[in-house]
């Protein structure tokens, strides 16, 4: 490790934080993405002087965020990571993540249960219940917009670069 990376490792480690990850996913990411190819894992365990275990369970957790890719090379079980380096299509790729895991599932499925429990006699609470559903509603087809809007932006700069 030079210090390129210890600097850019130091620096993700802050920027880590506000995404919840602990300090060894973001020396991982931030190790991974400098590295202009791919790295065997069992030498990012070596740098980092973790476990080979605990390298490939943060990898684990990292790869559905679309920051770090694994795959091996034929004829050998050894296991390469790599990190796509346009930081853009990342955050597109994570945007694009979210739309279909929360945002576009809510705008289906919630009003589906305020219907339902609307037919219904209520408690107070359950009332209360039911309003919150409602804002949740509201908000998600907000962040909805606003995610498919800052995709729009993002696509935009992505093929200016």
């Amino acid at each position: 490790m030079d210090e390129i990376d210890r600097e850019f490792i130091a620096f993700y480690q802050n920027v880590g934080k506000a995404y919840g990850m602990d300090s060894l996913m973001a020396t991982i990411f931030a190790r991974v993405y400098v590295e202009p190819g791919e790295m065997g894992m069992s030498e990012l365990a070596e740098e980092t002087g973790y476990s080979l275990a605990s390298v490939s369970n943060k990898i684990r957790q990292l790869e559905p965020s679309g920051l770090i890719t694994r795959n091996t090379k034929p004829g050998t079980r050894k296991v390469y990571v790599h990190s796509d380096k346009d930081i853009l299509r990342i955050a597109l790729g994570q945007l694009v993540r979210t739309r279909a895991s929360e945002t576009q599932p809510a705008a289906i499925e919630i009003p589906r249960m305020i219907e339902r429990f609307e037919k219904e006699e209520l408690s107070e609470k359950q009332q209360e219940k039911l309003e919150i559903l409602r804002r949740y509603h509201r908000d998600m087809l907000k962040l909805d917009s606003l995610l498919e809007e800052m995709l729009e932006k993002l696509e935009k700069l992505s093929r200016q670069a």
